[in-house]
């Protein structure tokens, strides 16, 4: 269903025409008493239609609207009679105050000008002009007032709006940040492996007879090949590193060597203990890195955000599956209760956990790898929990045959 809603400039005019008719009523039926009447009828009707422009010109419309009470009362009309002019002057001194450029200065002008209406009309009477400029003041602090809660309304507005741009912004950083590392890490473990059969294969080439000629060529060519796509591998690694930073083919770090980062949790008195279940399996390179990359996130995590005094680290090899738990006994910052349980192939949590903050995105992008799940949060009483599962691909005399050829 569309709703239809009318402009303010268009309900402006409405409500001008209603005072100003409601003016006109008033005057030809004798409600308006004193003046002559086709005088009174010109000044209502200008002061009514002028608050038609009471949002795009405040102060100007003010000032006509008090002009034609002064006039009324210049013209012997009682200020007691009727009830537009009344209406009249509280919208427009309630206007200039919410929508004039310097409503400081709308109050000292409404001041001046209904003294000057009170002292035509009655003369030098205190009691009228404090009724007078109470009346007056009144309004304009209830315009202000709400003029001052419309504006902090919009800036809490624009502060949300802000801090879910610079939570998104942070998000889409993290992991494009995190996804560039994997890809040169996976990019690196594909270049040792090429780097591999390069040097197999010209290692075989060199053993063959010199009758053999024709093999000679085509393993010839399979390592040029190679080389080659070597060479461009290295070149791509080189874009996505950073621009200064020297290309770099040290050894990457495996699960075997997890016990390292609990060396320095034992160092600041922590209890670090390292289990492995079931039978350990060669690995493939990169899911090595992978599982090594989810730990190494969060041991450290326990470290800067959990004040805790024992961590648990297991790495249960599966037929199918390799499992990796972190536990501690510490109480996460602003935790509330909740878990956050993530499948991999689902859409990761909007915002940071309030955990790590951008850590389970990195996560997630490495778990999402391998088709396996996440899960992350509290656990009853105290402590905070992490699994990952990775899926594991074939059968455990491929993993040896892959790790060792690699």
């Amino acid at each position: 269903m569309v709703r239809l809603t009318a402009s303010p400039h268009r309900r402006d005019v409405l409500l001008a025409l209603g005072i100003a008719g409601l003016a006109q009523a008033e005057v030809w039926s004798g409600t308006v008493v004193g003046g002559s009447r086709p005088a009174v009828a010109a000044t209502v009707l200008v002061t009514g239609l002028a608050l038609a422009w009471r949002r795009r010109a405040p102060t100007a419309v003010l000032v006509i609207v008090f002009g034609g009470q002064i006039v009324q009362a210049a013209l012997g009309v009682d200020s007691n009679s009727g009830f537009s002019t009344l209406f009249a002057l509280v919208i427009a001194i309630f206007s200039a105050a919410f929508h004039a450029r310097h409503p400081m200065a709308v109050l000292p002008v409404s001041l001046g000008l209904v003294a000057v209406a009170v002292l035509i009309e009655k003369g030098p009477s205190p009691a009228d002009l404090l009724y007078a400029g109470v009346f007056v003041t009144g309004v304009w602090l209830a315009g202000h007032a709400v003029s001052i809660r419309q504006i902090r309304a919009e800036l809490s507005e624009q502060r949300a709006a802000q801090i879910k741009r610079e939570a998104d912004w942070r998000a889409a950083a993290a992991v494009n940040q995190e996804r560039a590392r994997i890809a040169r890490e996976l990019h690196d473990v594909v270049a040792n492996s090429m780097a591999a059969m390069a040097l197999h294969v010209g290692g075989i080439r060199r053993l063959l007879r010199p009758e053999q000629q024709a093999e000679r060529e085509a393993l010839l060519v399979a390592e040029q090949t190679g080389r080659q796509a070597l060479t461009e591998m290295h070149r791509l690694l080189a874009l996505l590193r950073e621009p200064d930073a020297p290309v770099s083919h040290t050894s990457l770090p495996r699960l075997a060597d997890v016990g390292d980062l609990l060396e320095p949790l034992r160092a600041g008195g922590l209890r670090a203990e390292l289990r492995v279940e079931g039978t350990p399996l060669p690995l493939p390179p990169s899911i090595d890195l992978s599982a090594y990359r989810i730990l190494q996130e969060a041991i450290t995590n326990v470290g800067k955000h959990a004040d805790a005094t024992r961590i648990d680290c297991v790495i249960h090899y599966g037929d199918k599956t390799l499992r990796l738990d972190v536990l501690d006994d510490g109480r996460p910052p602003q935790a509330d209760g909740r878990s956050a349980q993530t499948d991999s192939r689902s859409p990761p949590a909007d915002g940071p956990t309030p955990w790590s903050g951008h850590g389970l995105v990195g996560m997630r992008e490495r778990v999402a790898l391998y088709d396996g799940t996440l899960e992350a949060g509290p656990q009853p009483g105290c402590g905070y929990r992490v699994t990952a599962v990775l899926r594991l691909t074939g059968q455990s005399g491929q993993f040896g045959q892959s790790g060792q050829g690699s």
